[in-house]
């Protein structure tokens, strides 16, 4: 009864520890997520200064595999190349050594005695109304479960020196050499997986190391921690498009070698850590976390450019789109910018199905061939049905993050970006009723004078012209985004449209045109001014996002 309650309270420290790293990692997030964003491309200019990024951005949030989830976010964002993606890889790997040193630096201290007062002064931050504050009291109370945690796995933690029986079975599996050595890379791997944080699975073997595990196991286990830490980028990258994918495998591919150059170099490292720099078991097992990782930036860094030029000539010479849009499962967190921008990359799908719909009913105007107008008009349907799906898609994503705790200007641009998914979703409802009366005006053998054809014509000129805007405006940078040439569209189909009615009473008087002429007219060119200030609406959203 007495060996269950120990293996309890011990798996009860490990899960108090891994939940305490996820929390820090969470509020660190919040915190410094939106900032990031916003420099990241000053920060990523050459390669050098890229892995820097990876590795302060990784410390600054304590989890490679939060930091790697952002990266694959940044590129399927379209925020980052992939020379910059695997340039932060490496950074992030090096940023996680510098969480184990702060573990470290952490636990020469009386944990105990830092936690509880720490409690104390978290306490008025995280009761606080103000959202920044909150997040402060979330690092700090984090940061004492953290200690805490530690507190109780070097309590908790059996002793290997004073088990005779588990020092007689390391010494019968270090007979097996390789074998074990693989055996405890698994080890490494499967439980980062099970608590996906490399320092938590690395933490762990420190703490084996100061209980009595040999050195050599133990840094085996760090091996198989950097390899298992990539399992969370992949899950990731499984429903991102092909750069995530690709990213991930660089990133699987980077730890792997790494892991199996010193399979067989781990040995001869430790020894000239332990003669040279420290006699500390804990600081042997950092430096040779640090080292390897360090080794393998220096080894990739040459290689940089040309594996980005490697992978970007190999799988995306030929762009492919695909239909169905794909969401991330996995949260970033708060971080509310990379959401818009994945929302955004989304939105410009829509707004090329958009494009399509004005370009096929510009068609029908001048088309005179029924067949043709009937194959125009089913393009308009399957469009139509197109733009739902994606707009279903894009609006559940969105209100799905709209409920988390954003910062008020996000959450306002978050409901932006829905009411810019509506004006692009109204434009399909609308074109499906134009087409409707081209096709019943066309089945009837309703007459336009050329005068009135004409003004439909100017319709569709500018028509064509917002949505190449509507476009641009989605693709642009923030610089470059202007609502003026929308509104001197918008101002010229309200005229187009003025000019238009005038014309039709006087043509009606003139011509004695035929009621059901007038009256389909009428329909027209009141949904093409409808049409018209749905796309003007949606530019207007844009450049109210891109100059928040």
């Amino acid at each position: 009864m007495h060996l269950f309650i120990l293996i309890l309270q011990l798996f009860g420290a490990i899960a108090l520890f891994i939940f305490a790293i996820k929390l820090l990692s969470e509020n660190l997030q919040a915190l410094s997520g939106s900032n990031f964003k916003r420099t990241l491309n000053t920060l990523t200019k050459n390669n050098f200064s890229t892995i820097v990024t990876g590795t302060v951005f990784t410390t600054a949030i304590q989890s490679s595999s939060a930091a790697s989830v952002f990266i694959l976010g940044f590129v399927n964002a379209g925020l980052i190349n992939l020379r910059k993606a695997f340039g932060l890889i490496l950074g992030a790997n090096l940023g996680t050594t510098l969480t184990l040193w702060l573990v470290y630096f952490g636990m020469k201290f009386d944990l105990v005695q830092i936690a509880l007062p720490l409690t104390l002064i978290a306490f008025p931050f995280y009761l606080s109304k103000k959202r920044n504050q909150r997040k402060i009291g979330g690092i700090l109370f984090s940061l004492s479960l953290l200690f805490l945690a530690l507190y109780f796995l070097k309590t908790f933690l059996p002793s290997i020196e004073s088990h005779q029986k588990l020092q007689e079975f390391f010494q019968h599996l270090s007979h097996y050499g390789l074998l074990t050595n693989l055996l405890f890379i698994a080890f490494g791997i499967l439980l980062t997986i099970l608590v996906h944080f490399s320092s938590a699975s690395i933490t762990i073997a420190i703490l084996l190391v100061s209980k009595g595990l040999p050195i050599e196991l133990a840094a085996m286990i760090v091996l198989g921690a950097n390899i298992g830490t990539t399992f969370t980028a992949h899950l990731v990258a499984a429903i991102g498009d092909k750069y995530t994918k690709v990213v991930a495998a660089f990133h699987t591919f980077f730890n792997v070698i790494i892991s199996l150059i010193f399979l067989f170099l781990g040995d001869l490292l430790l020894k000239f850590i332990g003669t040279n720099i420290s006699s500390n078991l804990a600081v042997q097992l950092i430096t040779f976390d640090t080292i390897i990782n360090l080794f393998g930036v220096i080894l990739f860094y040459p290689f940089i450019n040309r594996l980005a030029f490697y992978c970007q000539k190999k799988y995306f010479s030929i762009q492919q789109t695909d239909k169905k849009l794909e969401f991330y499962a996995i949260p970033f967190g708060t971080n509310s910018d990379l959401y818009k921008n994945e929302a955004n990359k989304k939105l410009l799908k829509l707004a090329t199905t958009t494009k399509q719909t004005i370009y096929t009913l510009g068609r029908m105007i001048t088309e005179s061939d029924e067949e043709k107008i009937l194959v125009f008009r089913e393009r308009i349907l399957e469009l139509e049905k197109e733009g739902d799906q994606l707009e279903r898609e894009v609006n559940e994503f969105l209100n799905e993050i709209a409920d988390l705790d954003l910062p008020n200007e996000n959450t306002l641009a978050i409901h932006q970006l829905i009411t810019l998914c509506h004006h692009l979703e109204s434009v399909g409802d609308i074109a499906i009723k134009i087409s409707s009366i081209h096709r019943r005006r066309r089945m009837t053998n309703s007459y336009f004078t050329p005068k009135m054809r004409t003004y439909l014509v100017d319709f569709q000129d500018n028509l064509d012209q917002a949505t190449r805007i509507l476009n641009q405006n989605l693709n642009e940078t923030l610089e470059e985004v202007s609502g003026k040439q929308a509104e001197f569209i918008e101002k010229t189909i309200n005229t187009i449209y003025k000019e238009a009615e005038i014309n039709l009473m006087k043509t009606i008087e003139k011509e004695k045109l035929l009621t059901t002429s007038a009256l389909f007219y009428k329909d027209l060119i009141q949904n093409y001014e409808i049409l018209g200030d749905h796309l003007y609406k949606a530019n207007i959203t844009i450049v109210k996002l891109k100059n928040q």
